[in-house]
């Protein structure tokens, strides 16, 4: 008896021994883009996979996987809730076109009253809503490619909705602020260039993003994509940076054409104003 516990305990350690100087089964790596990128070591430290477990759970393919409604429901509320972001801007935009054909009547009655807004003002008003309506749904659209990419459908969705639900009420802000009855050329030009700041701010933030494109034979390296992302942003793999080009033409250019039409509206307005004043 003491002889086979003994040979017992001898077998036991021996194989607790050869465990313990077992070789890792995944190896740890923290360069991007290689094998096991990001793992720790706490994910090293589980028990092997050759000891016997009494729940065995396949590691592809979600624990729940997503039905054909939901399939088909998932891209219309993103359209959705994406086409939501120009919703300010349509009827900014039919108000002043409206107000271009119908213009608001000066009261002489009323002393010191302040001349309202002319044809032309809602003209530049109308410039200002659609640059805004256009800017806020690129704004939209990269946010949600980059949130489709990081976050599960629902946390996306409400994230989408919460993005409109800050646009709206700052947009609304601003128009009661600064009087858009008495100036709607400053309220929208205010609005327009508030809008392509944000959406320089969203080129910065999604470009650390990018789409891998096969070769001729169907297959790319890591080191093939490194080399393409590198030529294509510059600076250290992974990172966020200015592109000042795509800025510029994005948006710098078409809030500065706004601003050369509006300029050029004021002046144009006070020639008509002193012709009409010697006749």
């Amino acid at each position: 008896m003491s002889g086979s516990s003994q040979s017992l305990r001898s077998r036991i350690f021996g194989l607790a021994s050869a465990n313990v100087s077992r070789v890792r089964d995944k190896p740890i790596c923290t360069t991007p883009g290689m094998q096991c990128a990001g793992e720790t070591e706490t994910e090293t430290d589980e028990p092997s996979r050759h000891l016997p477990t009494a729940r065995i759970i396949p590691s592809s393919g979600p624990l729940v996987p997503p039905n054909t409604l939901e399939q088909r429901l998932t891209p219309l509320l993103f359209e959705f809730s994406r086409l939501l972001s120009i919703v300010p801007a349509i009827f900014g935009t039919l108000y002043n076109i409206y107000h271009i054909y119908h213009p608001p009547v000066y009261d002489k009655a009323i002393p010191n009253a302040r001349p309202p807004p002319e044809r032309v003002d809602f003209f530049i008003s109308v410039l200002w809503s659609i640059l805004t309506g256009y800017q806020c749904l690129c704004l939209a659209t990269g946010l949600l490619t980059r949130w489709k990419l990081y976050y599960p459908p629902l946390s996306t969705l409400v994230r989408l909705l919460a993005l409109q639900g800050i646009c709206w009420p700052a947009t609304h802000l601003t128009l009661n602020i600064l009087e858009h009855e008495k100036r709607p050329v400053i309220c929208w030009a205010v609005i327009g260039t508030t809008t392509c700041v944000s959406r320089s701010i969203q080129l910065w933030v999604t470009s650390n993003l990018w789409w891998e494109k096969k070769d001729e034979g169907g297959s790319t390296t890591t080191e093939e994509i490194r080399r393409n992302y590198w030529k294509r942003w510059g600076g250290k793999w992974g990172g966020r940076r200015w592109d000042w080009k795509e800025v510029s033409v994005k948006c710098m250019l078409p809030a500065g054409i706004v601003y050369f039409m509006m300029a050029w509206a004021e002046q144009l307005r006070r020639e008509w104003a002193l012709g009409a004043a010697q006749c």
